[in-house]
């Protein structure tokens, strides 16, 4: 196994430069388009996620001709809404409003800023933007982020 060489590493070669404009595009492609296909296929529904209940009881598991696939592809699903749940919750405060009025509670934008007191230039241009590059820092199952290319 190879060794680190900690005295020529920098923050660079740890931490490559961000696309921010690929990385706003792929997570806004990823909360609008991807987490609401995965919260059809894991079989909960957005007002699930916004205020979940736990009765404690086990839940079957549909019989029939359920392949192996159908079941892992509903389990990843599940992941996927859940680890989505997780990360808006560790985003910071202003952040983690925005994404959830947005995506969880399926206001527009419109209604997002007037309800949280920004100004329109303010949230398009700073906090919207903001709250979906956190939300690339805080989503741990896949790595959201778009990289630089080394020229």
């Amino acid at each position: 196994m190879a060794e680190l060489d900690f005295d020529n590493m920098n923050m660079g070669s740890l931490f490559p430069e961000v696309d921010v404009g690929a990385t706003l595009q792929n997570v806004t492609h990823f909360l609008s388009v991807v987490l609401p296909k995965m919260v059809r296929v894991s079989g909960q529904s957005m007002t699930d996620l916004k205020s979940p209940s736990y009765d404690g009881m086990p839940k079957s598991q549909p019989s029939g001709n359920s392949t192996d696939a159908r079941i892992v592809r509903r389990l990843y699903a599940e992941q996927i809404v859940k680890q989505t749940v997780v990360a808006i919750k560790h985003c910071g405060q202003d952040s983690r409003s925005i994404l959830s009025s947005l995506y969880l509670q399926g206001d527009t934008d419109t209604m997002c800023f007037m309800e949280l007191g920004f100004s329109e230039s303010s949230y398009f241009h700073v906090r919207k933007p903001q709250a979906l590059l956190e939300f690339a820092d805080c989503y741990m199952l896949d790595d959201l982020h778009i990289f630089e290319k080394k020229q």
